[in-house]
């Protein structure tokens, strides 16, 4: 009898777990980015699946899609551009690696979750409007955490890690992997972080319009 019951309980909560897991699904949508421009070489390396045992190399033309686990490379003197369906835009610059860690809309609260891993290169990003409450959009490098506030700026990462940030309109706080720093950016300041964490902070040299 004993046994029953507990086989009865375990079974009322096993599927109590599955409703709410797969209501959190449905809540929990995927945000997806539409190349716009494309100039020179660009390709998206798409990760590995079961049936996959080696990455995918696919070239980028304007309307490709770009999803969670991609990494975008871009070849010499290239460049390409992305749109994401929160009127979030990255130009991603030559020479450059950016891998999309997360992406994915909350439907319930109307918040935003982007996570992005810079290796290498420049990306220019542009949020044409405010982010909604709760929303997070961070843009990670060797050196540095960038956590975006509704803003336009700059991110470049030269082969030894060193990143600089220059901020063009709003602000954005950035945290030193190192040494756990946080200062907060606004408009016509550039910071730069060796991956040491080693950290300055200076006016831009020139203003640019976004």
């Amino acid at each position: 009898m004993r046994l029953g019951s507990a086989l009865l309980l375990l079974g009322l909560m096993a599927v109590t777990l599955l409703i709410f897991g797969s209501i959190e699904t449905l809540r929990i949508a995927p945000k997806v980015a539409k190349v716009t421009e494309v100039r020179g070489e660009a390709v998206a390396i798409i990760p590995s699946r079961l049936e996959r045992k080696e990455p995918a190399t696919r070239p980028l033309t304007v309307g490709s899609l770009v999803l969670t686990g991609m990494r975008i490379r871009t070849g010499k003197n290239s460049s390409v551009t992305l749109k994401w369906v929160d009127e979030v835009e990255m130009r991603i610059g030559p020479d450059t690696e950016m891998q999309v860690m997360r992406s994915s809309y909350d439907r319930a609260t109307k918040a935003l979750e982007g996570l992005f891993r810079l290796n290498l290169g420049t990306i220019f990003v542009n949020l044409k409007r405010k982010l909604p409450a709760r929303s997070r959009l961070e843009l990670e490098t060797p050196a540095i955490t960038a956590a975006v506030r509704g803003t336009v700026f700059e991110v470049a990462v030269a082969p030894n890690g060193t990143t600089v940030v220059e901020v063009l309109e709003g602000t954005v706080a950035v945290r030193t992997v190192q040494k756990a720093q946080e200062v907060t950016l606004t408009a016509g300041k550039r910071l730069i972080a060796s991956s040491e964490g080693i950290v300055t902070i200076t006016e831009s040299a020139e203003k640019r319009t976004p």
